[in-house]
Order: C-alpha cells, then sequence, then structure tokens
C-alpha cells in the first residue's frame, strides 16, 4: 500500500462524529470513510475518517483499529466476499489491477480490533474505464473561482459564478458571490451582476436566466431570491418573480419560451422546494410536482429533456437524492435510475441517449453518464484525488452529443468527451 493524500474529499468529514461506533470502556474505533480512484483498468481504494483528528468536547478516546477487512462483490451491491485482510500500516490505501474496464465492481472496507465489534464502511460502486479526452478550457489559479457555468456556442461567450468577486468601493472592498461573461478561456470577464447565482444561457445566446438576491431584504429566515432575466444586448435585467420566498437553478427550455426552477413557494417550510413553471409569453407560472403527494422531501434542479418533458433530482424519505422524469402536463414522477446512492444534477444529451449526473456512488462526488437505451452506467470522472465537485454549485452542459462542460473544484472548467 501507498500513501494518497486527498485533496477536498474528506473536507466535509471534520465535522462528523461517529454516532455508530462501538463503545468499549469509553474508547471507541473509527468508521472507515471509503472512496476510490479509477485508473485504466484498475481501481485504487482509500479510506480514513478525518473526525478521529477532532477530540474537542469528545467524551470517549478513539483507536486505531489493528487491521482491515475489505470485501469485493463484482455482481451486485450485495453477495460480497472477504478479498483481503490488511494489517493496519496507517496508510489506509489498497490498489487493485487487471479488472475488467466497463464492469461494476463493489467494495467496503471493516475496521477490526480485538474486543471491539467490527466496524463497517459504506458500500462504494467503482467502474474502470479508459480516460476520455478532456480540455481544461479555463484555471483560475488565484483566489476566485469558476462554478454553475454555461456555454454560449454561437458567440463563444461562458457565464458562471464567482463565489470571491470584490472590487474596490472608495476605501473599503467589497465581496460577493456573483456572475460574470467572458470569453471561453475566461479572458476578458465582464460582471453581469452582483449577489447572483445559477446563470442559463437562452438557446438564442441573447439572455441569460439565472438567481439574484440582488436588493433583496432578509426577512429572518435568510434573504428572498427571486429569478431574473438578463438581455445580453440591452445590459438590463428583469426580474420574474417578485416573492418572499426562495427560487433557484432556473433553465431555459429548447424553444427559449419557458424556464424551469425550483421554489419554496407554496411549500410546507423554507428548506422544501418544488419544481415550478414561467411561461415567458404569458407570464404564467404553474406549479409541476407537489412534494405533499409524494415521498420527496425535496425536489431541485430541473433540466428540460425536451419542450415538455424534464428530469430532476428528489430526496425521498431516506434522505438520499435520486434521479426523476416528469412533464409540464403531468405531475407524474418516474425514478429514471435505480441507485443506492446520491446521485444529484441530472443533464440529458441533445439526442436523448445519455444522461450525464453527478453521484456520491464510488465514496465522492464525480461524473458518471447512464446510457438511456439499455440502462448501462460508465464513470467519466475520479482519476485523481483533486477531481471533486459540489452538487449545490456545479453544473453539467452538454456542447454537443459527444462532450460536456463541467467545472471540478472551484477553479477548473473541463471540456471532456464522453467515449
Amino acid at each position: 500500500m501507498r500513501k494518497y493524500v486527498l485533496l477536498g474529499f474528506f473536507i466535509t468529514l471534520f465535522s462528523c462524529e461517529q454516532d455508530d461506533a462501538i463503545n468499549t470502556e469509553g474508547t471507541v474505533i473509527w468508521q472507515p470513510k471509503l472512496s476510490s480512484i479509477i485508473t485504466d483498468s484498475g481501481v485504487q481504494l482509500k479510506w480514513f475518517n478525518y473526525s478521529v483528528l477532532n477530540a474537542i468536547l469528545r467524551p470517549y478516546e478513539i483507536v486505531e483499529p489493528d487491521k482491515f477487512e475489505i470485501y469485493m462483490s463484482n455482481k451486485s451491491s450485495n453477495g460480497f466476499t472477504k478479498l483481503i485482510e490488511l494489517e493496519n500500516d496507517r496508510e489506509y490505501t489498497y490498489s487493485l489491477r487487471n479488472l475488467d474496464n466497463g464492469k461494476a465492481y463493489y467494495f467496503y472496507v471493516t475496521s477490526m480490533k480485538k474486543g471491539y465489534a467490527p466496524l463497517p464502511s459504506d458500500k462504494i460502486m467503482v467502474i474502470p474505464n479508459k480516460q476520455t479526452q478532456s480540455d481544461s478550457l479555463v484555471i483560475f489559479e488565484n483566489s476566485h473561482t469558476i462554478v454553475s457555468t454555461s456555454i454560449a456556442t454561437e458567440i463563444n461567450k461562458i457565464a458562471y459564478v464567482d463565489k470571491y468577486y470584490s472590487w474596490n468601493g472608495g476605501d473599503n472592498c467589497c465581496m460577493s458571490v456573483s456572475i460574470l461573461i467572458s470569453n471561453l478561456d475566461g479572458s476578458n470577464p465582464e460582471l453581469l451582476d452582483i449577489n447572483g447565482y445559477e446563470p442559463h444561457w437562452s438557446p438564442n445566446n441573447d439572455k441569460i436566466v439565472f438567481r439574484t438576491e440582488n436588493n433583496e431584504t432578509n426577512l429572518g429566515n435568510g434573504i428572498p431570491s427571486q429569478i431574473a432575466l438578463y438581455d445580453y444586448e440591452t445590459k438590463t435585467i428583469t426580474k420574474l418573480t417578485s416573492d418572499t420566498i426562495f427560487n433557484y437553478a432556473p433553465v431555459f427550455s429548447e424553444n427559449g419560451e419557458m424556464i424551469l426552477f425550483q421554489s419554496t413557494k407554496n411549500g410546507p417550510d423554507v428548506y422544501s422546494t418544488n419544481i415550478w413553471l414561467i411561461n415567458l409569453k404569458t407570464n404564467e407560472q404553474k406549479k409541476l410536482t407537489e412534494i405533499g403527494n409524494t415521498n420527496f422531501l425535496n425536489t431541485g434542479r430541473p433540466n428540460w429533456i425536451d419542450n415538455e418533458s424534464f428530469l430532476f433530482h428528489a430526496m425521498g424519505d431516506d434522505y438520499k437524492h435520486q434521479i426523476y422524469k416528469s412533464s409540464i402536463n403531468s405531475n407524474k414522477s418516474t425514478k429514471v435510475i435505480n441507485s443506492d446512492w446520491n446521485d444529484y444534477c441530472p443533464s440529458m444529451s441533445p439526442n436523448d441517449n445519455n444522461i450525464a449526473f453527478i453521484s456520491d456512488r464510488s465514496g465522492s462526488n464525480q461524473i458518471w453518464l447512464y446510457y438511456v437505451d439499455n440502462s448501462v452506467l460508465r464513470q467519466l470522472t475520479g482519476y485523481s484525488s483533486d477531481e471533486y465537485m459540489d452538487e449545490s454549485w456545479s453544473r453539467i452542459e452538454w456542447i454537443d452529443n459527444q462532450n460536456i462542460l463541467f467545472t471540478l473544484g472551484e477553479n477548473r472548467l473541463i471540456k471532456q468527451k464522453i467515449e
């Protein structure tokens, strides 16, 4: 085994407490947090739990396991057999070679120590593949970000979010999450608006719809957010909503006449959103989902399939996000991908053959591809530890039927072939 330093993936684990750890005389062993890196015909497993480093206010002592057992299945997420038992050398990695490309493998790791009950990790799913061609269109080396990116192919422009946009305001320096428009390589950026999120270009590349909190007042439970329209020629902004609630993630339809978005409007609380529709010809707003009549706790990140049907992710009563399909003419929702993990932010290819989406099934958020005709999955990213994405800030867009656009981390814009 050899040491592999993770960048970013374990950040959220610092605050995790081990509620499922086994107490023995005031001590616990830690539960492995399993993730993976795929290689050409191989997989590297990595596990650790950084919460063991956080001893503040902990009423017990965490001790190191003596051994780890790795379990594997090459058929399904059941039927595991023990692959190997390893002495704890404090490296927490194991590599497997000569696996079959395109085949799904399932793993979990168990912490072992004499006198303690075994403590297994969550299961992960990995599909080794040869890496497809990718191009880094933008790399920001400074403290600024490029996330939630949308492309206007006809005019060779991108709109993106800089979470740390700053400017000089008299004697003070100000900073705000903002939307900028630039060339495809990130050059010549121009500010669209501050306090803006989730831009999406219209099909004709003449308008951008986005979420704005600009000039809104905090009502005590947060700052209301509106859906707004930016005219690229006149540089004017028009708010399409004027609610005291929260609206998110707007996207244009293929004909540019409708906008899908998620909203807390008429919902049970400020944390629960439904999918809504704006008809730009009539200014009519229509609720398309009703979480009160389903087992959904939340719905979000809608994306059009055509001018009638759309994809979205929804959180069920098991608190996992799954991908669903629905229509603007029906409130019926159908699950698209059966999954034991969180699947987010679906995006359908122009020919309707493939769905690109974000999933944590390999142990960290990566981009996966779902072939609609045969229900086959392909893992597109996860070849290095600094490949990660936040489902709250990431967007996947299809440039054509063979190429997708997305951001890795917060500072790299990637164009990648799917085959």
